[in-house]
Formats: C-alpha cells, sequence, structure tokens
C-alpha cells in the first residue's frame, strides 16, 4: 500500500478522492464528493486518512466546509459576536432507537437543518449491514452516476432508478425543463415511499435516509411514525454562526456581502424551523424518544465513535494490524461506551483486519 507524505501525492492517485479548499464550483464540489461516495470501502478508508493526514478533516467535514464557502450563507460578523449566547438549541430527539439498534426497525429518517450535524450524526451508525442515502443525491443522478455507480453507492437507490424510479434518472439540462411540480416536488414523495417497501423485503439490512427534504415535503409527521427518526437540535443560526468563526479561521474573503444574505437566509429559518417544529412536536414526548442536549455524553461520546473510527483509517492505511487489534481491544473493555457504540467500533475493527488480510 502506497505511503504519501505530501499532499500533492495523495492527489494523485486515482484511486483516492479528497476534496481541498481549492475548489472553485459547487458543480465540482459535487462531482469530486459523489466520485467518493461510490469508492470501495478501502479506498475511502485511504481518501479519510489522507485527508485528515493533510486537511484536517474527513472527506464529508471537507465537502460541508467547501459547500458552506462556494455558498455563503452566514449571519453579519456583529451580529454573531453580540447574540451568539442568546443562540439556543434544542435537545436531539431520538425515536425508536433501541428499535433500530436492535434491527427490529430497519430503516431511519436523520432530519434538521442543513449544517446542523446529520452526516456526523449518520456518520455514527454507519456500517457493513447499512446503507447511508443522502436524499440530495436524488436530485444528482443522470449527469452524476452511472447505473453501475449507483449500485456500488445504494442498493436501494439503484433499485429505485432502475425501477418504478426511471423517469427520474434525467440529467440536468432534461430536468430543467420539467415544470418543479412533476419532478422536484414528486422525486422525494416516491422515494421515500419505494424506501420504507424497500426496507420491509430487505430486513436483513438496515438504511439510514437523511436531509431537509423531510421536512420540506412532508407535513404530516405521522407518516414517520412505525420508524426511527432522529431530529438534530441545533439551531439553525448557530449552526450558521459557528460556519463563519470557521470562515474567519480560514478565509476572511468569504465574509464579504454577508449582511445581503443576512435577511435572506433568516426568512428561510423561519420557514424551515415552522416545518421542523412540526416533527419535533410530534415526536418529542413519544416513550420512545429519547432527548440528549448536544453537550451531553452522548455528543461526547459520538465524538469518540468517530475518532476511533478516524484512527482505525489510519492504522489500515499504515497496514499496522496491531494497532487496529488495541483500538478493538479498548473498545471492549470500555465500560464508558453505550453497548452501540463499541458494537460499532469492534465490527469496524474485525471488517478492516479482515480487509487487511485479503
Amino acid at each position: 500500500m502506497d505511503q504519501y507524505t505530501e499532499l500533492e501525492q495523495a492527489l494523485r492517485d486515482p484511486g483516492l478522492v479528497i476534496i481541498t479548499d481549492s475548489a472553485a464550483a459547487r458543480v465540482e464540489l459535487n462531482k469530486a464528493y459523489l466520485r467518493y461516495k461510490v469508492l470501495p470501502k478501502r479506498q475511502k478508508r485511504c481518501s479519510d486518512y489522507y485527508s485528515i493526514k493533510f486537511l484536517g478533516r474527513s472527506v464529508p467535514e471537507m465537502f460541508e466546509l467547501m459547500k458552506e464557502k462556494l455558498e455563503p450563507e452566514n449571519a453579519l460578523v456583529e451580529w454573531q459576536q453580540q447574540n451568539e449566547a442568546l443562540v439556543r438549541s434544542e435537545p436531539d430527539l431520538y425515536y425508536k432507537e433501541e428499535s433500530f439498534n436492535a434491527g427490529d426497525t430497519n430503516i431511519c429518517f436523520i432530519l434538521g437543518h442543513s449544517g446542523s450535524g446529520k452526516s456526523r450524526m449518520a456518520r455514527t451508525l454507519e456500517g457493513d449491514d447499512m446503507d447511508h442515502i443522502e436524499l440530495d443525491d436524488l436530485l444528482l443522478t443522470k449527469d452524476h452516476f452511472t447505473m453501475d455507480e449507483l449500485k456500488g453507492y445504494s442498493d436501494m437507490l439503484y433499485s429505485f432508478f432502475a425501477g418504478e424510479g426511471a423517469k427520474y434518472y434525467i440529467g440536468v439540462a432534461e430536468r430543467d425543463g420539467i415544470p418543479k411540480e412533476e419532478y422536484e416536488d414528486r422525486v422525494f414523495l416516491d422515494f421515500v415511499a419505494f424506501a420504507m417497501d424497500y426496507a420491509a423485503r430487505h430486513r436483513e439490512k438496515k438504511f439510514i435516509l437523511d436531509g431537509i427534504w423531510i421536512y420540506l415535503y412532508f407535513d404530516d409527521p405521522s407518516v414517520f411514525e412505525d420508524y426511527a427518526v432522529f431530529i438534530k437540535g441545533t439551531s439553525f443560526l448557530k449552526s450558521k454562526i459557528r460556519v463563519v468563526k470557521r470562515e474567519m479561521q480560514r478565509d476572511k474573503e468569504t465574509l464579504q456581502n454577508r449582511q445581503q444574505m443576512f435577511g435572506r437566509e433568516t426568512r428561510n429559518y423561519l420557514l424551515d424551523e415552522e416545518k421542523i417544529e412540526r416533527f419535533r412536536r410530534f415526536f418529542a414526548d413519544r416513550p420512545e424518544t429519547i432527548r440528549r442536549e448536544e453537550t451531553s455524553e452522548a455528543a461526547k461520546q459520538d465524538e469518540l465513535v468517530v475518532g476511533a473510527l478516524n484512527a482505525i483509517d489510519s492504522c489500515y492505511v499504515n497496514e499496522d494490524a496491531d494497532g487496529i487489534r488495541e483500538i478493538l481491544r479498548q473498545a471492549e473493555e470500555d465500560a464508558g461506551l453505550s453497548n452501540w457504540n463499541k458494537l460499532r467500533i469492534i465490527n469496524e475493527c474485525q471488517a478492516a483486519l479482515l480487509e487487511l488480510r485479503i
């Protein structure tokens, strides 16, 4: 396995996908991330390892960072400095978490504001028996995924576009000529209905669907009451303030024109917040719902799990089987880890060790 000491070396490796801060347009950024998502597991491990080594963030984290940078949607810096203490987040809600962990419910919907941490939440759940779909990709099909790539990304997504969703497998140019109510307003509704039926017929796997489209296109939360639903409580404004802070440290030029953007994004925030609140009210007080504050021990555990996953990737790239075994041992002996998080780390260690023997 090749070892790289410089970022440029890793970028020249055709088997890796690394997103840097040089992406100049959203189209370029999206294409890079889509290539990453269809990589085999071992190439994803290596891509994330070198991304963290040279850029300090995994590939998905760099994607989120650059998405915000290329489409700045943030509050006034002055407003941020004066009012951050007044921005309150709601607790994260985990509806039917135990049922999902046990496999009794095999589909989980994750929703929350853009930038609230949905992808990070999903990563702590991902495993070899899970199919994770970001709903944004329903609008990025023929121009970005071949059917073979779709199959490598997600069996569920492939089955939809190969079957009853075939009419949605089109390119951007064709899509732009179709009225919104015949395409965008339908594809999410049709796919979620398909996903529910598909999951019921494939009980051997678990499925994670995340995206803002759930609360944008479904007015009735009861549609999801038979499934696991996780709702990030991070407020829209608090998420955007954090993005501003990151950008201030990296590139002050991106802070220009934020005053003009603030009014439009605040209006969008109020509309989105009303729709998310409808889901929060529906699931918040149900006996199957667990509340966790953003700064709670559960959130800290999520960070520990992601750290352990990154360490596994590092050991994997360096062919350090003993290091992976040590991570596995520590997870087995860590009484502070929940059973689910313990199992998540152990399974990843076992998978990486098996791949190293291939």
